[in-house]
């Protein structure tokens, strides 16, 4: 409906980027899904640290 979420991980991916990493992401995983769970509450801030830890690279 709005930009919100998209604009969330557009600025997310900004970050990463301006402070030296990058997401290793495979093609067939959906950051739709992730970005509404995070917005719903189904996704423990814990969680999604543990997300970005397992997919964060030095660049």
């Amino acid at each position: 409906m709005d930009g919100n979420k998209r604009t969330a991980w557009l600025l997310v991916e900004i970050l990463i980027d301006r402070s030296g990493y990058y997401l290793n992401i495979p093609d067939d995983e959906r950051i739709d899904d992730l970005v509404v769970d995070v917005a719903a509450g189904v996704m423990e801030f814990d969680q999604l640290v543990s997300w970005f830890n397992d997919r964060l690279d030095r660049q």
